[in-house]
């Protein structure tokens, strides 16, 4: 089946910065992003079949989430500030709106 990309979506443009320490903030991002993503038609991994991985993608939109706050990333040239910008993003999808990647930028 062919693979399309949705996306970026509306409704995640011009939200404020988000704090790793501000556990309800990251819950709540969580949310609008499930919420946007299931507006879109998206399905997990499985769903067509019947059995579903992580149905609301959960561990995937943690890790997302986290990632939009600043954090530091180190390599050979130092430390880099770096974030996800969630107003980018976009999502790969199979025949079935599952989505099979997720595709973002980073500051």
């Amino acid at each position: 089946m062919p693979r399309r990309t949705l996306g970026p979506f509306a409704e995640l443009a011009n939200l404020p910065a988000i704090d790793s320490t501000d556990d309800m903030g990251l819950m709540e991002r969580m949310d609008l992003v499930n919420e946007t993503l299931a507006a879109a038609g998206c399905h997990c991994n499985g769903h067509a079949a019947g059995h579903q991985r992580d149905e609301y993608w959960g561990a995937d939109l943690s890790e997302l989430v986290s990632r939009c706050a600043a954090h530091d990333i180190r390599s050979e040239g130092g430390v880099t500030s770096v974030s996800i910008k969630i107003e980018t993003l976009r999502v790969e999808v199979d025949g079935n709106n599952e989505i099979c990647a997720w595709i973002y930028e980073e500051s």
